[in-house]
């Protein structure tokens, strides 16, 4: 039986880690992913040709990605910001006709729980400075825009509690069980069941 859910953020002390594995009947807990773990995850994964997102395969007519990406969370959904920038084009009569409307973007993605792995799903667009910038999105952007990102949480957990960040203590995490992942109050949570050992 759950007899209360405590809530820890992935960048908090190692020491916090323990003081909440260790409370009594502490069997289960929400884990709070910081949108700044997320926006790592997105310029790793996502916007890592040089920090740009190309939303299509660069021809010599067109070339549009997105870069500068910011992350926040609210009403339910993760929220990215980004500049678009690059060519929108095509070849007309064996010339390219290209523009270049460069502005400020928002797309907005529901966030997913796959196992042990956090991600990104069903992508909309929300805001664009420019109307054409706008149309083109719309136009580019799929829902699964940003499938690439995945943020393992289980072995975000074992980085926390490797031995060189809990010495003197030895933190053992035998089993842990992801579920509810969601933007609650501004806040990415998840909650979790599992069984850690400490020495």
């Amino acid at each position: 039986m759950i007899n209360h859910r405590r809530k820890y953020g992935l960048f908090a002390a190692p020491l916090a880690w323990m003081l909440t594995f260790a409370a009594p009947s502490a069997n289960a807990f929400d884990l709070v992913v910081h949108s700044s773990m997320v926006l790592k995850a997105l310029k790793t994964q996502v916007f890592n040709e040089k920090g740009r997102y190309y939303l299509q395969r660069p021809d010599r007519c067109s070339d549009p990605y997105l870069e500068n990406p910011t992350v926040s969370f609210k009403q339910g959904r993760v929220y990215i910001g980004a500049r678009f920038a690059g060519k929108i084009g095509a070849l007309i009569g064996g010339v390219c006709k290209s523009a270049t409307e460069p502005g400020d973007v928002t797309l907005s993605a529901r966030p997913v729980l796959r196992g042990q792995q956090a991600a990104l799903d069903d992508v909309r667009f929300e805001a664009a400075d420019n109307p054409i910038v706008a149309a083109a999105l719309q136009s580019l952007l799929g829902a699964n825009a940003l499938s690439k990102l995945h943020i393992d949480l289980l072995e975000a957990a074992r980085a926390l509690t490797a031995p060189e960040k809990t010495t003197p203590y030895s933190i053992a995490i035998r089993a842990l069980r992801f579920s509810d992942l969601g933007v609650q109050n501004e806040e990415l949570r998840v909650a979790v069941n599992g069984e850690v050992e400490i020495r």
